[in-house]
């Protein structure tokens, strides 16, 4: 069976950037069953785009979006509806995290798999009864 996670944009970041917990979000990326919401693909890209400029921001952009993709299989994208803004409005009032991250860890919610991060402000979905599996931390 498929490694089904939602990958928050601090999984993508680290994949991107060779951090600590790149070689788990390349395997779901190569073999697993990855979702994201574009709310997070968003977030992806404005942190390229201040860091690295436009065309390498659009450039990721393309690549996650494919529906073919070179050494990977496709991610699959959770439709923003009013189910999964009310979720991420929920996991949000319930402590400090971005709206963007809360978006995630809905996903996650709705779609009964863990979300994939290394962010520490996912605590709070964690505490909220979200499944989070982290990157980059030693056994």
């Amino acid at each position: 069976m498929a490694d089904r996670v939602v990958l928050d944009a601090h999984a993508v970041l680290a994949f991107l950037g060779g951090e600590p917990g790149s070689v788990e979000v390349d395997n779901v990326l190569r073999a697993g069953e990855p979702w994201m919401t574009l709310v997070n693909l968003g977030e992806v890209a404005s942190v390229l785009e201040r860091s690295s400029g436009r065309g390498a921001a659009d450039e990721v952009w393309a690549n996650l979006r494919a529906e073919t993709r070179p050494g990977g299989v496709p991610i699959r994208w959770l439709e923003i509806d009013v189910e999964l803004v009310r979720r991420a409005a929920d996991i949000k009032s319930d402590g400090a995290m971005t709206y963007a991250e809360a978006f995630a860890a809905g996903a996650a919610s709705l779609l009964g798999c863990p979300v994939l991060t290394g962010d520490p402000e996912f605590r709070v979905a964690e505490a909220a009864g979200v499944a989070v599996r982290w990157i980059g931390r030693s056994s």
